[in-house]
Parts: structure tokens; C-alpha cells; sequence
């Protein structure tokens, strides 16, 4: 069953914002365990201090390696845990590494970032490995935390209940999702493709791999060439820019 401690200092916030929906329900469940540590807990002196000056430099502040290496160690068989901090200067996240840290680990700690970074000690002291959720800022890790959870929490066994709609979703299968359409029919004169309503399973099967390919090659081209294409694909990616040109064309 998988397992997750996040170390953060705003515990309760944390928990709520993971906690809720189909999430909720998985851990009323017991689908999947998780435990929050307050970090300040294993603060230093009578305010709990958790951070301090960077050395040589008086800007911003630091989380201390030793609050954090106290909280880490206070795990119980932490030393069979991967150990997972979030920060900008990491690896980069995305569905491949979530799906090899599920593989690889079901009991996970994550360590939320704050303040400036962290003391660099703390990474010959523990196995931790830094890991950023993108390419831009935010005021702290929490927020990369609770990303990074529930992409594992939602590939236990029985927390979607229905396994097609992991397999079926955007970057799990390398490819962004096909176009998708529900009730009414029609909304201001704009009908839902008749191919979709027609019971034809292969039509719509091609229908859907055309669209994930066209979505992907416009706004991920990035993905396609990190994907083993088929032959059938290929023959549906040369389709898709000669409709495309053809559309330019006619402008």
C-alpha cells in the first residue's frame, strides 16, 4: 500500500487541500496512508526557529539542515523510504518520473520547500532527491507536494475504481487526450462530431487517436518525439498535417 509523510510547516492547510473528492474517499478507504509532520516541531530553541542567514550573503533565509534532518530521521524505517524535496532545482516532474517512483517505492517522504532553499548539508546527510513540479516560482513547496502525491495516490488499485481512466489520460499514454464531448447535442449551432454518436467502436477508436495526435503534435510537438510511433500513427500524423496545410492554405 502506498505510504506518504510530508514534512510541512502549514499541516492542517496541507492536509485539507490533499484530503478532499475522490482523494478523500481513498483514504476513508484505507486505499493509501499518509501522515503530516510539522516541521517547527523539531525546531531549534524557544521559537522554534526552522531557518536562518545564508552564509556570506544576507539575503532571504535558509531552512536549517539540522531541523530538517531531525524531522526526516523522526520517520519511523525512514532509511527504507525514498526521499523526495521539492524545490526549483530539481528534476523536472512529470507522468513518466511519477510512474517510476510508484513503481520503484510505495513509502515516500516529502519534504515541502521554503524561504530561499535549504542548507546544502542536508543532501550528504540523507538520500534525497530534489524535484521540481515545472519551470516557474511559487511562495513554497506545499503546493509541489500535494502535486506530487496525488499523481502517485491516483495509480493505487482502486482509487479511480475504473483503471481506463488512467490509461486513457493525457501523458500516461504519451500522448495529450483526444477531443471530448458531452450533453446537449448541440450548444449555439456547435453539434458534437455525429462520428461520436454513430455506435461505429473502430471509428471511434481511429477518431480518438487522431485527435490525441493532432492536439499533441499542435501544442506538445515536444512529446511526440519522446514516443515510439506505430506505423498506423505515422499514417495518421501525415494525414493531420496535410488537412493542416490545406486549412492554412485556405485562409
Amino acid at each position: 500500500m502506498l505510504s506518504l509523510h510530508f514534512i510541512t510547516c502549514f499541516k492542517q492547510e496541507l492536509e485539507a487541500f490533499i484530503a478532499k473528492g475522490i482523494i478523500k474517499q481513498a483514504l476513508d478507504k484505507g486505499l493509501f496512508y499518509m501522515k503530516l509532520y510539522d516541521l517547527r516541531d523539531y525546531g531549534i530553541g524557544k521559537h522554534k526557529k526552522i531557518d536562518d542567514y545564508p552564509f556570506s550573503n544576507k539575503k532571504g533565509m535558509l531552512l536549517r539542515a539540522d531541523v530538517v534532518y531531525d524531522a526526516v530521521t523522526s520517520i519511523e524505517d525512514y532509511q527504507n523510504m525514498r526521499i523526495i524535496y521539492t524545490c526549483p532545482k530539481g528534476l523536472v516532474f512529470n507522468q513518466a518520473v511519477s510512474r517510476q517512483l510508484y513503481q520503484s517505492q510505495k513509502e515516500i517522504i516529502l519534504i515541502s520547500g521554503y524561504y530561499e532553499g535549504i542548507d546544502q548539508r542536508i543532501f550528504d546527510l540523507l538520500p534525497i532527491e530534489p524535484v521540481s513540479i515545472g519551470d516557474y516560482i511559487v511562495n513554497n513547496g506545499d503546493c509541489a507536494a500535494a502535486v506530487i502525491a496525488e499523481t502517485l495516490i491516483r495509480q493505487e488499485a482502486g482509487v479511480l475504481g475504473n483503471k481506463e481512466c488512467i490509461d486513457d489520460e493525457s501523458h500516461y499514454t504519451g500522448l495529450l487526450e483526444s477531443n471530448q464531448y458531452t450533453q446537449p447535442v448541440t450548444v449555439k449551432d456547435v453539434s458534437v462530431p455525429e462520428l461520436l454518436r454513430s455506435g461505429n467502436h473502430k471509428a471511434v477508436s481511429i477518431y480518438k487517436e487522431k485527435t490525441a495526435l493532432k492536439n499533441t503534435l499542435i501544442n506538445r510537438l515536444d512529446l511526440i518525439g519522446n514516443k515510439e510511433i506505430t506505423s498506423q500513427q505515422k499514417n495518421i500524423i501525415t494525414e493531420i498535417l496535410k488537412e493542416m496545410a490545406v486549412k492554412k492554405n485556405d485562409k
